[in-house]
């Protein structure tokens, strides 16, 4: 009974693989094509009734809709853009386009459900270079299209559907880099890096992260490397700090007041936490934020921490049970298969710039804060989505292992 129990167990597994390796054609449809007809279903209901988002039907406007309207029409005039507006140069500019092209707006949703379509595609292909594997592509594929709370933003007149599939496609163009080191792949890994700075200024945390990638694919001598990466950091901390329109790009955000606030998610001051006041802190320059953190190491690591805890669990104390559960379900789970991969795959490079592009990201968080709709949080999920495929190749293959040995116990 046991013999024929695993065995069927196995020879389910063994179709499963089969199917990976000699029909890929067949797996597939059998996996996109309801992932397809999912993705279209949710981004209809969201276009038609809104019943994802604002509950409003159409293209979907927020917070900074106006802005880059606001800034497009700008650029069209040929009037410089103004504070703000120069962080989402990009973003404007492509909506500059549509208007030139006598265009609705609406077609920039069309733009971002394009794009993250292609994103969903690199999510596929950075799994395939990391495993050969056709399984772990599919599912991370299928929990970025499917995950509501990403698919949501596709249809707002917001960078964050467009950033977070470019944040995807950066990484996938790095491993592409690390693979095969073409020209080529430099250039489109440059092109993708530009329009994500240019597009959210969240992009420019991954400069260094890319000068870092590059100069290890150079196959430097370890020590030249190391020094290089220090160096990295150190004159793209500095550039922050001295040159007068990145260092007023970052003060924009009033870190330091945040910071002397305690506040941890934007618009709720009932989760800041109480912080040390010092009056000689000079609030109108984010790099003495450093001194206050001198002074106040453990507070400020405990902000901190806070702030980027908020952006990793998505969920907020104010959300209703309902809610959180949902959200618990699209998150939770694909950490753990993380874990477990990021476990399993140690030794491998794209652990480390993947591991780099999420840390990138949650410093920006740790030192400014996190958003009350969660629209930071959605940026380095993909990420996590990509290592959960691999985490499932993980868990199927030691499956198969324990199986494995108590069919040869059966047969003896």
């Amino acid at each position: 009974m046991v013999f024929h129990f695993s065995s069927g167990i196995r020879s389910k597994w063994t179709r499963i693989t089969e199917y990976d390796k000699k029909h890929p054609v067949v797996l597939i449809l059998l996996i996109v094509i309801p992932v397809l007809l999912w993705f279209g279903y949710i981004n209809i209901i969201n276009w038609t009734d809104g019943s994802i988002s604002n509950g409003i039907p159409g293209l979907k406007y927020w917070l900074d809709s106006e802005r880059y309207i606001d800034g497009a029409t700008s650029i069209a005039h040929g009037m410089p853009l103004q504070g703000r507006e120069l962080q989402f140069t990009g973003y404007m500019l492509l909506i500059a386009v549509v208007q030139s092209l006598h265009l609705s707006l609406s077609v920039m949703a069309g733009i971002q459900i394009a794009v993250a379509l292609l994103a969903a595609l690199a999510l596929y292909n950075s799994c395939w270079l990391l495993t050969r594997s056709r399984i772990a592509g599919l599912f991370a594929a299928t929990l970025f299209l499917c995950n509501p709370f990403i698919a949501r933003w596709h249809i707002y007149l917001m960078t964050e559907s467009l950033y977070t599939s470019l944040v995807v496609l950066c990484l996938w163009s790095l491993l592409r880099l690390l693979k095969r080191k073409k020209t080529v792949d430099y250039i489109v890994s440059a092109i993708f890096l530009i329009c994500a700075m240019f597009v959210r200024p969240n992009g420019w945390i991954m400069l260094p992260v890319f000068f870092i990638v590059y100069l290890y694919s150079f196959n430097l001598r370890k020590w030249v490397f190391i020094i290089s990466v220090f160096a990295t950091i150190a004159v793209f901390t500095l550039t922050m700090a001295k040159v007068p329109v990145f260092r007023s790009s970052v003060q924009i955000t009033t870190p330091v007041e945040n910071l002397q606030k305690g506040i941890t998610v934007w618009g709720h001051g009932e989760l800041s936490l109480k912080m040390p006041q010092d009056k000689d802190i000079d609030k109108t320059q984010w790099t003495s934020g450093w001194k206050y953190i001198a002074r106040h190491p453990w507070v400020s690591f405990k902000l901190a921490a806070a702030r980027a805890g908020y952006s990793l669990i998505h969920i907020r104390p104010y959300h209703s049970t309902a809610y959180t559960w949902h959200v618990a379900l699209w998150v939770f789970p694909a950490y753990l298969l993380a874990l477990i991969a990021f476990i399993g795959y140690r030794r491998k490079t794209a652990v480390y710039v993947a591991l780099m592009i999420i840390l990138g990201h949650l410093l920006v968080v740790a030192l400014s804060y996190a958003e009350h709709d969660s629209r930071f949080d959605i940026y380095i999920l993909p990420v996590f989505y990509i290592f959960a495929g691999l985490g499932l190749l993980e868990l199927l293959k030691k499956v198969s292992s324990l199986i494995s040995p108590k069919v040869d116990q059966a047969k003896l």
